[in-house]
């Protein structure tokens, strides 16, 4: 522990920038290589990011025999980056702050938050043969403050730490690694190991397998052709409570898995359109998944109880260097109603769509504008104590919804959200780069949308039950202990209820990153890098919980004499109730339920929010 510790000191002096691009999905060099691809100097790309040495290395060759002067010398400074050593001992520090103004109803406040974290280890990429390669990186993350004290709303954090830490000092420390074993050629291969995956145009931002999502441990399958290519992905991932971490620390399981598919057809230089499915099972193993079946067939020899969602995902590059790319996400859509022209109902799914522009030989590298819209109850799935009964409460594994150790692998956004993205890389000089971006978001909580018969019955269940917090771990069911199927909510089951709620939270984010690289010496290269966001949210709060539960601790259920059978329901304020649902209309339980709604809309307030960064780096 005392190496470690200074070890750990020695990573704010020194920051060593190191590459396992075969092993990192958000290397520099994927998004650089999807320029290269629209400006048609290399073709044909594996669907499931990272990739493999090898075509990594036929990408950066394409693009030394295919690309203008300075294309091709970049290219070249990659190959050199990535190839030049196949280990090296990396020191990643960081400094961040966070300023923030606050407005509430009756009174204002400022608060700031500093935090220093850094991670540090060796990491690298091996080719052991042409058809066999390995990717690695074994070190360690720390901080003084979690991640969500100092980072902008609906940002993930890139290190893979979410479980059993270490303290050293003032700081958490967090194992680090990912490790990856490649076998085949370019254009067929096989990669088994632990990292995180990425699907889809929209980097570190896509609506079935995002970039951004927390690590699995996987084996994937690529094949690659002249006119369609195959995809697939099967994983072990982390399983979580119904309300997540709010109800029990020890709140991560295993027996939970994700198998993942796509093919597309690429025949037309200019127009490609790929289908895809995923499903969330568990806590049984199915190896029916690991096959190239169609899923849903698989789901329904099962019983159809596993959580499926399908997409199709459109592109087409109607010019070179520019691609329009939409992609939509079906979790749930009752198509009886919409055959029926009827909207108002069981749709969940996701939306997005987007333009990608990279031109030639210009200032701004690359420019990026899209919408996402995630409809409510998206991702979000309920998870029974048993196949017999239709029972849970807060803390049943949920092995059913679409986290990963509590990270959504979809979409950062909740349930019930929107979202413009704008984001353009600039290259003003050759060592620096700037990458500029804008955000507004929107959230609704569904819960508001409830009806008083469902409020209520929120109300009366006992506290830490259900999730009203507008996340994906609020559910369609309501808890039901006398029977083998679940009560649906119906405002949730049968509506559509897309931002329909009285109190929305907006997020405004405006910001920049930008990275100077000094000339390389003989003893290596420095880099200065700094960041800037500005935040304004409008009604922040909407995604906490609205009905908290635990009104039946206060109410009195009588019995006949033999202690057994029902008789009635006692309030405080004296009156009795000889049913459920007499219960629930009555003047009790209505003013808790519009006691909570004011409660909940008083806590709601204006923010903010100034967030820096600064680091330093050092690769040799």
């Amino acid at each position: 522990m005392k190496k470690l510790f200074w070890l750990f000191c020695l990573s704010f002096v020194f920051s060593f920038a190191f590459s396992q691009t075969s092993l990192d999905v958000n290397d520099d060099f994927y998004r650089q290589t999807q320029i290269w691809e629209l400006q048609g100097l290399t073709s044909n790309l594996p669907q499931l990011r990272p990739y493999p040495l090898n075509v990594v290395e036929k990408i950066l060759n394409d693009v030394i025999d295919n690309g203008s002067d300075s294309q091709a010398s970049l290219a070249k400074e990659e190959y050199e980056r990535i190839f030049s050593r196949p280990w090296k001992l990396y020191l990643d520090p960081g400094l961040s702050f966070k300023l923030s103004h606050e407005e509430h109803d009756n009174y204002s406040e400022n608060s700031s938050v500093k935090d220093l974290h850094a991670s540090f280890g060796i990491g690298g990429d091996l080719a052991l043969h042409k058809l066999v390669s390995v990717g690695y990186k074994l070190g360690f993350y720390g901080q003084k403050n979690a991640f969500s004290e100092y980072s902008p709303l609906y940002t993930r954090i890139m290190n893979d730490c979410v479980h059993d830490p270490v303290d050293v000092g003032p700081f958490t420390v967090y194992q680090n690694w990912n490790l990856l074993v490649s076998v085949g050629n370019e254009s067929i291969y096989g990669r088994a190991g632990l990292s995180r995956l990425g699907y889809g145009p929209f980097l570190s931002d896509g609506l079935a397998v995002n970039d951004s999502g927390y690590h699995s441990a996987n084996i994937t399958f690529n094949a690659s052709r002249k006119s369609w290519s195959y995809a697939s992905a099967y994983a072990t991932i982390g399983a979580t409570r119904n309300m997540g971490q709010e109800v029990d620390s020890n709140w991560l399981s295993k027996g939970k898995y994700l198998s993942f598919h796509a093919i597309k057809w690429h025949y037309f230089d200019k127009f490609h359109v790929s289908y895809y499915e995923n499903v969330i099972f568990g806590p049984q193993n199915n190896l029916a998944y690991f096959t190239p079946a169609p899923y849903m067939a698989i789901q329904n020899i099962n019983g159809a109880g596993d959580n499926l969602q399908m997409g199709l995902l459109f592109e087409v590059k109607p010019i070179k260097g520019l691609e329009w790319a939409t992609d939509f996400f079906a979790d749930d859509i009752e198509l009886n109603e919409v055959f029926k022209f009827n909207f108002d109902t069981k749709l969940r799914f996701g939306f997005q769509t987007g333009l990608i522009y990279a031109p030639e030989e210009s200032l701004c590298t690359r420019l990026s504008f899209n919408y996402t819209a995630i409809m409510p109850y998206v991702y979000a799935h309920w998870e029974y104590d048993s196949d017999e009964i239709a029972s849970f409460t807060g803390r049943t594994w949920n092995r059913q919804n679409y986290t990963n150790a509590g990270i959504n692998i979809g979409s950062a956004l909740d349930p019930n959200s929107d979202k413009i993205s704008l984001s353009a890389t600039l290259k003003p000089k050759k060592n620096l780069t700037l990458n500029l971006f804008g955000n507004f978001i929107r959230h609704a909580n569904s819960a508001e949308d409830f009806s008083d018969d469902e409020a209520a019955e929120y109300m009366l269940a006992k506290s830490g039950t259900y999730a009203t917090n507008g996340t994906l771990y609020m559910n369609q069911m309501f808890s039901n202990p006398n029977g083998s199927g679940g009560t649906h909510v119906d405002s949730a089951w049968n509506k559509l209820g897309f931002m329909t709620s009285d109190h929305k939270m907006y997020v405004a984010q405006l910001g920049f990153n930008a990275e100077y690289t000094f000339a390389r010496t003989r003893y290596g290269r420095f880099s200065l890098c700094a960041g800037y966001t500005f935040e304004y949210v409008k009604n922040n709060g909407v995604n906490t919980n609205l009905y908290k539960g635990g009104l039946m601790d206060n109410i009195t259920v009588e019995y006949e004499a033999d202690e057994k059978t029902f008789k009635d329901y006692k309030t405080p304020d004296g009156k009795t109730y000889s049913s459920w649902e007499d219960l629930k209309k009555s003047e009790y339980v209505r003013d808790a339920v519009n006691n909570a709604r004011e409660t909940w809309v008083s806590q709601l307030y204006n923010s903010i929010n100034h967030y820096i960064t600064l680091s330093i780096k050092y690769s040799y």
